[in-house]
């Protein structure tokens, strides 16, 4: 590279290439011999480079531009009234401290949480059809409320002590609101409501969201298994058998094709023929032993580890929270269920349980 320079030209020249400027006015471009030539305007060029200057000037030596941010996020929920200083809302909604002038920035909030949420409430109440309707909204604006004070977007990441609350406040509202419009049976009623020896409403919720077993299935699941608590050994709720066969043996009912009755025939108290379904069984009186527990919680957890850990159960987990599916694929293999339990109607019983009783409102 070279300079060409004399009293009426500037170039710079490389290899082939020429770029130069002839005074007073004319800028030209030489490439292989072939000169391409411009008419300039001198003054133009000047006023040009002059704003340019004054941009870059402006630009050095102004005051930083005060960056303004709409909060559109929960404020009502993190901070009571007040509005968030800037070192808070950087922490709670993730901001890089390093693209934030925290002199420079104003926070607005657009509206507060709370007010968005009491309108939205009120709206949504005012409009309810019935009892179920009712338990519906409230139970889904409580989960709400708790997922937006925590900032998570899933129940199973709620603090345990948190979940156990929500649990409680979603039982009372399911009792106030179905329970006790739908005149159940004494038994029944106080088989879901009652406390002791547990509170089964709320520990079938918590298995829900820890095991992801629908509250409505392990809930029809202990009331059938038990006759609605009347039936409870060893605080064994879901008919969980021991096959180490250390428990003492209890009779009970089971539905065998003719080669399990053969199988079996060593815990066959008696037997009768039946059709089912379009099937023949053997329907038998049984002796078999059955797990024990030390409490009734431990047997609700057992349940929901039961069908989490055995790969015959994993299908169970693809249906998601329709408790129709699980019940229909949870019973006998011989109709095409994983053999949760050998009665043909299984499945059809558990159904009628979350139908009559509204189980299914506590899937979410």
């Amino acid at each position: 590279m070279y300079f060409l320079k004399n009293q009426s030209e500037l170039a710079v020249s490389s290899n082939n290439v020429s770029i130069g400027i002839k005074f007073p006015n004319n800028l030209y471009l030489r490439y292989r011999g072939n000169v391409y030539s411009f008419i300039i305007n001198p003054k133009l060029l000047l006023a040009t480079i002059a704003l340019m200057l004054t941009l870059l000037m402006v630009q050095l030596f102004s005051s930083p531009e005060e960056k303004v941010i709409f909060v559109q996020a929960p404020i009502q929920y993190n901070y009571g009234n007040n509005e968030p200083t800037m070192d808070e809302f950087i922490e709670d909604f993730g901001i890089n401290i390093e693209e934030v002038n925290h002199a420079g920035t104003t926070i607005i909030p657009v509206k507060t949480a709370q007010n968005i949420s009491d309108q939205y409430k009120e709206q949504k109440l005012n409009s309810v059809a019935s009892s179920l309707d009712r338990f519906q909204i409230e139970r889904q604006l409580l989960v709400t409320d708790y997922l937006i004070e925590e900032k998570v977007t899933r129940v199973d990441q709620l603090k345990s002590e948190s979940l156990i609350e929500l649990n409680s406040k979603i039982s009372g509202l399911f009792k106030s609101y179905v329970l006790d419009q739908m005149q159940a049976p004494p038994h029944v009623y106080a088989f879901f409501t009652s406390s002791s020896p547990l509170k089964k409403i709320e520990t079938a919720l918590m298995e829900q969201a820890r095991y992801h077993v629908p509250a409505s299935i392990t809930l029809a699941q202990a009331a059938l298994e038990t006759g609605y608590g009347k039936r409870v050994i060893g605080n064994n709720y879901f008919g969980v058998k021991d096959k180490t066969g250390k428990t003492t043996p209890i009779t009970t009912t089971e539905y065998y094709t003719k080669e399990e009755f053969k199988r079996n025939k060593g815990i066959v108290v008696s037997s009768q023929k039946v059709k089912r379904n379009g099937k023949i069984l053997y329907k038998c009186v049984v002796k078999d032993s059955f797990a024990e527990y030390k409490s009734p919680w431990e047997s609700f957890r057992a349940h929901s580890l039961f069908l989490n850990k055995q790969k015959r159960y994993a299908p169970l987990f693809t249906q998601g929270r329709d408790y129709a599916s699980w019940a229909d694929m949870i019973g006998s293999t011989k109709y095409g269920g994983v053999g949760y339990a050998t009665s043909p109607l299984y499945g059809e019983l558990l159904k009628k349980i979350i139908k009559r009783y509204h189980l299914d409102l506590l899937d979410y």
